[in-house]
């Protein structure tokens, strides 16, 4: 599952567990799946999910990622966060068509009520309106990282020392941790009971996150000609995020790239218990 659809998925929960009707949650996160009936509310992730002719499948529906055709019926709502829907000529959504973000291509015209909340600035004619998020996202990177660096420098120094000398651990680590919580979530049959614990667990994922990409941003910072350890760290944050941009640009490798930086920043924050205490790997006897 792509990282960036991790304050998405905690999004589509809360609206989840906030529907009385809704008692489990399905999750579709990757491949192509056709769906003539499922149990609770529908998430769809990075996958293409049909509903067939004739299907007739029960809402909510939310999408926060990949494709959602509708070419039968949808009897609730679908909620649209990111990613396509398309209801195709025929097809039909008895409940409320919301689209927060995305692509939405609307052929049929049953559909019980249609609404539209733009919050990704793509409606507005200010040029670059559309990066404004990414952009306050990293400012409010950088401001912690800024904080970080004059109150807790152990912690960070820790932190970045692991991802810098222990690269290959710190990727492993950080790996097998999304792994695994990306495997509970995929398999495990969510009750109402156990999104609250699921919603908890995602944030502490998603600050751990952004805790080991402060962390490369100390590193980096260490690195730049500025004596300020606050304002090193902070410009290194930036420096990381516009590397990162850059990155993501090349074809084939530059996403695997990003999630090695990522998932290895994750790493180094969980081999130092948070920057608490410096990573020192077992040695093998001579």
């Amino acid at each position: 599952m792509n990282l960036t659809l991790i304050p998405l998925l905690i999004a589509a929960l809360l609206l989840a567990s906030g529907d009385p009707g809704v008692d489990t949650v399905q999750l579709i996160l990757s491949g192509e799946h056709e769906v003539t009936e499922h149990a609770g509310a529908l998430i769809v992730g990075e996958s293409t999910v049909t509903i067939p002719a004739g299907a007739r499948v029960p809402g909510p529906v939310y999408v926060i990622g990949g494709e959602l055709q509708v070419v039968g019926e949808v009897v609730g709502d679908v909620t649209q966060l990111a990613g396509t829907v398309r209801v195709e000529a025929g097809a039909a959504v008895e409940g409320e068509l919301q689209h927060v973000a995305g692509t939405l291509i609307v052929d049929g015209d049953d559909i019980g009520r249609r609404t539209s909340l733009d919050l990704t600035g793509s409606g507005s004619t200010a040029p670059g309106s559309g990066f404004l998020p990414g952009l306050s996202l990293t400012v409010l990177l950088a401001g912690v990282g800024y904080l970080l660096a004059r109150r807790k420098p152990k912690d960070l120094a820790n932190v970045s020392t692991a991802a810098r000398a222990h690269p290959v651990v710190s990727l492993t680590v950080g790996t097998l941790a999304f792994l695994t919580t990306i495997s509970l979530l995929v398999f495990m049959a969510f009750t109402l009971v156990l999104i609250p614990i699921t919603i908890l667990g995602l944030m502490v994922g998603l600050l751990t996150l952004f805790y080991g990409l402060i962390g490369w941003g100390y590193l980096i910072g260490s690195l730049l000609p500025v004596h300020h350890r606050g304002f090193a760290t902070a410009l290194g944050v930036l420096v990381l995020v516009v590397g990162l941009v850059l990155v993501s640009m090349i074809p084939v490798v530059g996403e695997p790239m990003i999630a090695e930086v990522v998932l290895a920043g994750v790493g180094a924050v969980l081999v130092t218990y948070y920057g608490v205490a410096p990573f020192q790997p077992d040695l093998l006897p001579d």
